[in-house]
């Protein structure tokens, strides 16, 4: 691979400007001090081309190597989607790195959102070819090639509550180089979080990285990353299942406080992988990723110290004094870190000298004495201790822990490092296995004595136990049946709220047993009363008028709840229904313009084969209403407001099998359906008011 940064537009203007002058000066006679003068002026507008050009950063080949896009970049604050085209004059942008490190940055410089821009330039070997590229960051972002969206990482979240920052780096983005040599790769790119989790957890780096290589060798990353994320699961489900049973174990056998400190080692190194996994997996949220790593980074050190209460307990009579001195330095290591000194490493180094000279010095003592498993698990802690001491020795005298070599040397060191991971958990497991065998020989030789019992008590026993069974048997069906009981009870229970109560209500008042009042901004009412209801409830049987109310509510509830309204009461003939709460609705009041006319329709077809003619008048009205339940022993769901008076005079100022919306309902739907205007009307209590009659 070889890239390179030129000044193209500057160079060639300054060979058109000086073969210009060269001709000029040769046909034209003129003294020295005015060639040296015309001379002067094309070089200083040379170097002002130079200055107001864009540098490009020049490809000639991408062969199995990843290239790191980390120059020539220019960048502007703000938002504004025009900055992706390929032809924006971007001259007066400012040069910066993507990284965006924010120690070195002044502080208002990055707002939170900018567009950064690559002018790239490519040999003729990489045209009509496909690549791919890789971005890295804790942001979103938006990717253009030449003015084509490419890839969005993220919701860039003009507003707070819509954005979501993700860490893309594992997710191949594919790019075509076409025969054009010019090209353009633009970022949009967003991370207003970056100052805060400056100063809460140290993270500098507040940009991007943007990489490209070509596909066989991003396939082959993707491999190794899915490789190796399998493994840290491995290694990460070990330690967590570990950790939780010797835990249990304890819980149950508290003399043993081995299995405490072993338990709360294994949690610690299972909290650090997972931290390391997250990272490495990229689709967890970047704020909770660098908090994470940051606690386990101020937790690691005390890993340590649990690992050294461990053999302590098991191979020494008493805490050591070098004990103290550990947790001491354990301390001191993660105030460094949690105060950002810049030379925490040292503590580091220090503290894993102490613990490896002094877990070494007690696991050969106790091989010497002799204590029974000493050399099982002594085995397995120093192979840990050692190989850990390797890896952070090894990043601090690197600055990072990527291994560089071959393929078959990286396969060998992640082998070693595997099993020097795993080595305590192998070295308990068979300590633990060695512990059992012995415990069982002493169980054989105690159930031997179990024998000597006298048959005429191990058939009371026996006789016992089939009473119990025969109990058991009767209890369990008892059980059984009660509980079917209390399930259909309960189910029950559960349709009758929500034959009178909203769902959203229901599952409130289920969650915390109260359900508090909410003000809905944007919702329509509808109102409607039966004309001459009194005159036919007189020619009707009781019976027979709660029938043909029933049919006729039923109906409008099946329609109301198609159109997702919600039937909020009846009062007599009055029928009151709202759409757009508890569940808030965009097109409430096109849903319920679809209910009052299909409610229309359904009494229309309903009076062509029934001899009672029943008409009703509707309103509706569309504004802010406050909804809750109203009472403790009888819950109901009840709405209030301005609002729900306007909806009923528009129904009593309606006419039979009419709709009449109030002025600010029309607005709303006067694109979707057609309206009758009517006589502006004085309304009690508002005044003149304009209405208008939907007829579909």
């Amino acid at each position: 691979m070889k890239s390179r940064r030129i000044n193209l537009p500057a160079f060639l203007f300054g060979i058109i400007c000086f073969t210009l002058l060269d001709k000029f000066i040769n046909s034209n006679k003129m003294n020295s001090s005015k060639k040296l003068f015309i001379i002067s002026i094309l070089f200083l507008l040379f170097s002002l081309s130079s200055l107001s050009q864009n540098s490009y950063f020049h490809l000639d080949s991408i062969d199995d190597s990843s290239i790191i896009l980390d120059s020539c970049w220019i960048y502007h604050p703000g938002d504004d989607t025009t900055w992706a085209a390929f032809d924006y004059p971007d001259h007066n942008w400012d040069t910066i790195s993507t990284t965006l490190n924010l120690q070195h940055l002044d502080k208002d410089h990055f707002s939170g959102i900018g567009w950064f821009r690559l002018h790239v330039t490519i040999d003729s070997i990489l045209m009509n070819k496909n690549y791919i590229l890789l971005i890295e960051h804790n942001g979103a972002s938006e990717i253009f090639h030449n003015g084509n969206l490419l890839k969005r990482s993220g919701r860039l979240g003009i507003a707070d509550s819509s954005k979501r920052y993700i860490n893309p780096s594992k997710l191949p983005i594919p790019i075509h180089f076409d025969n054009q040599k010019h090209h353009v790769i633009a970022v949009r790119y967003a991370n207003k979080d970056a100052v805060e989790i400056y100063k809460k957890y140290n993270e500098e780096i507040a940009g991007f990285t943007l990489t490209i290589s070509d596909l066989s060798l991003a396939t082959s990353n993707l491999l190794g990353v899915s490789i190796s994320t399998n493994i840290i699961i491995m290694i990460f489900t070990i330690f967590l299942v570990l950790g939780g049973l010797h835990l249990l174990i304890f819980l149950f056998f508290r003399d043993n406080k081995s299995n405490f400190y072993y338990s709360i080692f294994a949690l610690f190194i299972a909290l650090i992988i997972f931290s390391a996994y997250m990272k490495l997996a990229g689709f967890f949220n970047p704020s909770f990723v660098i908090s994470s790593g940051y606690y386990a980074e101020l937790l690691s050190p005390f890993v340590f110290v649990f690992l050294m209460l461990l053999v302590y307990s098991l191979f020494y009579d008493r805490i050591h004094i070098i004990f103290w001195v550990i947790t001491a330095i354990s301390l001191f290591t993660s105030a460094l870190s949690f105060f950002n000194v810049s030379w925490d490493n040292v503590g580091k180094g220090i503290l894993i000298l102490f613990v490896f000279v002094e877990i070494s010095r007690v696991v050969i003592r106790a091989m010497i004495k002799k204590i029974s498993g000493a050399w099982i698990l002594g085995t397995g802690i120093i192979m840990f201790i050692v190989f850990v001491a390797f890896i952070i020795l090894f990043a601090m005298l690197k600055g990072d822990y990527v291994i560089q070599g071959s393929r078959t040397f990286a396969i060998i060191f992640s082998l070693l490092f595997l099993l020097a991971v795993v080595s305590i958990p192998i070295s308990m497991s068979v300590y633990l296995a060695r512990d059992f065998a012995k415990t069982n020989k002493n169980l054989k030789k105690q159930l031997e004595n179990v024998k000597v019992l006298s048959a005429k008590t191990i058939e009371q026993e026996k006789e016992k136990q089939r009473i119990l069974e025969g109990q058991k048997d009767k209890l369990e069906q008892m059980v059984t049946e009660r509980t079917k009981e209390l399930a259909d009870e309960k189910d029950k229970t559960e349709q009758l709220l929500l034959n009178t109560l909203p769902l959203k209500v229901v599952n409130e008042l289920k969650a915390n047993g109260t359900s508090e009042p909410e003000s809905f901004e944007n919702v329509t009412v509808y109102f409607s009363d039966i004309v001459g209801f009194t005159n036919i409830s007189t020619q009707l049987e009781p019976t027979e008028l709660i029938t043909e109310l029933n049919q006729m509510f039923t109906a409008f509830d099946d329609i109301m709840e198609r159109n997702h309204c919600e039937r909020i009461k009846t009062i007599g003939d009055a029928y009151l229904a709202v759409c757009g709460m508890p569940d808030k609705q965009e097109n409430h009041t096109e849903l319920m313009a679809k209910s009052a006319i299909e409610i229309c329709t359904y009494l229309e077809k309903r009076n062509q084969n029934s001899k009672i003619q029943w008409k009703v008048r509707i309103g509706l009205h569309s504004g802010k209403v406050v909804g809750g339940i109203v009472g403790v022993k009888k819950y109901i769901y009840d709405v209030f407001g301005d609002t729900i008076n306007t909806t009923s005079r528009m129904e009593s100022n309606s006419e039979p099998m009419r709709i009449n919306v109030s002025e600010t309902t029309y607005n709303l739907l006067s694109d979707k359906f057609r309206f009758t205007p009517r006589e502006p009307m004085e309304i009690k209590g508002k005044g003149l008011m304009k209405m208008y009659f939907l007829e579909g």
